[in-house]
């Protein structure tokens, strides 16, 4: 097996001091919070400082955030909260999968509002003031960034509800002034893997939407090192060069057949899609791979069979060799240029 120099995938491993933390976390927060041992009370203080934590750097009150164990179920919480049998649902064609599921279950008006080549969706007509939109602030395929107030300006009519998607953009993006749900992801801010945050904004609009006995907003059901180890990743969070991404869409526009998504669109630093005409996606990947450089293709959302990209198909792109590569932190120019150097002598060999 090829040793890997250059990891451009989606998921990165925890740092050496964050899994130092995790460890630490693992031996003091065992006990449940809930109970009335001083061990549980213990655990208590360790979860209401890392809710404060996160509440902090998210621009969220502590007293709004619900902690989900299962990242994949807070789509569900977070906008079937919202609706009701009668709502309107709008959501957009780049949303996630998870996102276009629950329009297809629900029993209401759905609406998929179309986005432009540049990744930005196009709100058209004025929604019904009984409506529920899903807001994603940042794409996780082409890292493009939705102008969030001018969108929900849109809406006109203030009864709308907002449901916002901060699952790519986490830290990054600040949330707009409106919003009545929001959902991140502790990857967003290299945080470990099974641990999201459901912040609810207005109680008086969200219900639980699954069978329940007692009133709660949430299962409550979650790991409480992980909610430690994600409160420490968060404060250490630092954005990586905000030039990098910039210097792999100078360096890409050089190797021949190769198209950056959106190159000009505003977007977060860390994520960037790009096509390679006639070549197969996987044929890429496997290529890349032999050279020791790891990284992404097709559907962010289905990853594991490789599917066609639906978000680069609603803005009007082939999907046939696309290629994502997720920059992360310690990232230089020097990855870059192996990056692109590995892809060139991949498309220069069967080319010629």
């Amino acid at each position: 097996m090829v040793r890997v120099t250059g990891n451009f995938t989606s998921e990165s491993p925890l740092s050496p001091e964050l899994y130092q933390n995790l460890s630490a976390a693992f031996e003091q927060g065992w006990a449940d919070p809930k109970k009335l041992s001083q061990s549980a009370a213990k655990a208590a203080i360790l979860r209401n400082q890392s809710l404060e934590n996160i509440g902090n750097r998210l621009g969220i009150r502590p007293d709004c955030i619900e902690v989900l164990g299962e990242p994949a179920l807070g789509y569900y919480l977070a906008i079937g909260g919202l609706l009701r049998t009668e709502s309107h649902f709008l959501y957009s064609a780049i949303d996630k999968g998870k996102v276009r599921a629950i329009s297809r279950s629900h029993t209401g008006d759905c609406k998929e509002l179309p986005v432009s080549t540049d990744g930005l969706i196009q709100m058209g007509e004025t929604a019904p003031k009984d409506s529920v939109l899903c807001l994603q602030l940042a794409n996780g395929e082409t890292g493009v960034m939705q102008d969030g107030a001018k969108l929900i300006n849109n809406l006109i009519h203030n009864e709308a509800l907002i449901a916002v998607d901060a699952t790519t953009s986490g830290p990054r993006v600040e949330l707009p002034e409106r919003w009545d749900t929001a959902l991140f992801d502790a990857r967003s801010w290299n945080g470990p893997a099974g641990l999201a945050i459901l912040a609810i904004n207005n109680d008086a609009a969200y219900t639980y939407p699954l069978p329940r006995i007692a009133p709660i907003k949430s299962p409550g059901t979650y790991s409480l090192p992980l909610l430690i180890t994600a409160a420490m990743a968060l404060e250490s969070f630092a954005e990586i060069n905000p030039g990098l991404r910039q210097y792999l869409i100078s360096k890409l526009s050089q190797v021949e057949g190769v198209a950056v998504i959106a190159p000009h669109s505003r977007a977060i630093n860390n994520v960037l899609s790009f096509i390679v005409s006639g070549f197969s996606g996987e044929y890429l990947v496997r290529e890349l791979a032999a050279q020791g450089i790891d990284i992404d293709s097709g559907s962010a959302c289905n990853p594991a069979d490789l599917q066609p990209s639906h978000v680069l198909a609603a803005m009007g792109y082939p999907t046939e060799g696309h290629l994502r590569a997720t920059l992360h932190h310690g990232m230089t120019e020097a990855d870059i240029d192996s990056l692109v150097n590995a892809l060139t002598k991949a498309t220069h060999s069967s080319r010629n």
